[in-house]
């Protein structure tokens, strides 16, 4: 059983895990929050699944919504529980985020073997209470601070982002030379409008000087009509409110500005892209900082923080990336030698090391 529900961040390298224990001959039951968008997706998969009435946290100090998250809490617990005593799994794997704290809790109640796995360097609340009673933890990322029972596994994705080998050749770098250069630039779902907001200005900006850079900007649902109105239909803008093919996108992209949540850390290390990060602020834990920290200090994205200077600061940083080409094929380079796990083969070792434990 694997829990996978809450976030898109949670649920997509869950579900790549889950396709690779299939694959590998294991029945697998995804746990996910009830009601979510998720379902329909496994549904179209085949892919057993089980939906959780959980809800996150409060944030608040309101007394009634604490009362009501520890009654669903316990309800979710005794709910995993029978679950687990019906499907009698070997092993429960928890991916992070509040459906994933029941599940892993219930099973290590029942005796079953449990797994964590989490994407960010700096592990998040539920993984860091379930820590305390796993039998294995698989990181994304290399951690802020020492994990027990931890390996360095990488955060699987999809197939998809598997690189030909004529986007990888000389001529493709040779593209940024004689031809400019494609900027792909992309928000998470939460904080993506001063990203938005900024892109547009650090566009004009660029397109003021030089007509050798083509845009690509996914702005979101929410922000695309008033984000598109703002570019004016300049010709070297193609802007798109969201794509289920972002992966030949970033394939294409020699430059991606993004927010640095998990998937996209993970994705942008699979292709080796140059990247420009900002961190969303208001994320849980400041995870996004560490996790774009992680590249930067290898020198493998450039990191900026959200300030009112952001327009500047990432057209200071378009400006001496495309005043100096050799520095994209550098980044490149350091990708190779940082040491990341490779996140394509991520679900083949995670799926491993899981078998190793009910072995």
């Amino acid at each position: 059983m694997i829990a996978a529900g809450g976030t898109g961040g949670h649920f997509y390298p869950g579900f790549a895990l889950a396709k690779k224990l299939a694959e590998r001959g294991h029945n697998v039951i995804v746990v996910i929050k009830k009601g979510s968008p998720s379902a329909e997706f496994l549904l179209k998969e085949d892919m057993n699944f089980y939906e959780a009435d959980a809800e996150p946290m409060p944030r608040s100090k309101n007394i009634l919504e604490w009362i009501n998250f520890i009654f669903k809490l316990f309800s979710n617990i005794l709910a995993m529980r029978k679950v687990i005593k019906e499907y009698r799994p070997k092993v429960c794997v928890g991916m992070g985020g509040y459906v994933s704290f029941p599940l892993i809790f219930a099973a290590y109640l029942t005796g079953v073997k449990t797994v964590l796995h989490d994407s960010n360097a700096k592990i998040g609340l539920a993984n860091r209470v379930c820590s305390k009673f796993t039998d294995l933890f698989l990181l994304g990322l290399p951690p802020v601070g020492n994990i027990a029972r931890g390996i360095l596994a990488g955060t699987p994705i999809r197939e998809d982002f598997r690189l030909k080998e004529s986007e990888a050749d000389e001529n493709y770098w040779q593209f940024v030379t004689d031809f400019g250069i494609n900027i792909l630039i992309f928000g998470g779902s939460q904080g993506a409008r001063v990203l938005n907001e900024a892109a547009v200005k650090m566009s004009e900006t660029i397109l003021a000087k030089t007509n050798r850079v083509h845009f690509l900007h996914i702005t979101g649902r929410r922000d695309y009509g008033e984000i598109k109105a703002l570019y004016k239909d300049n010709k070297n803008v193609e802007v798109i409110e969201y794509s289920e093919d972002i992966y030949s996108l970033m394939q294409a992209a020699h430059l991606i500005i993004s927010r640095s949540g998990a998937s996209s850390i993970a994705e942008i290390i699979s292709l080796k892209k140059p990247s420009i990060l900002i961190p969303y602020p208001f994320a849980s834990a400041n995870h996004q900082y560490y996790n774009a920290k992680i590249l930067a200090d290898r020198g493998c994205a450039v990191m900026l923080p959200q300030t009112p200077r952001l327009a500047d600061d990432i057209t200071d940083t378009v400006k001496n990336l495309m005043a100096s080409p050799e520095t994209f094929k550098a980044i490149h380079s350091n990708f190779i030698v940082a040491g990341f796990p490779d996140p394509l083969e991520a679900a083949s070792r995670c799926a491993e090391l899981i078998e190793d434990i009910f072995k």
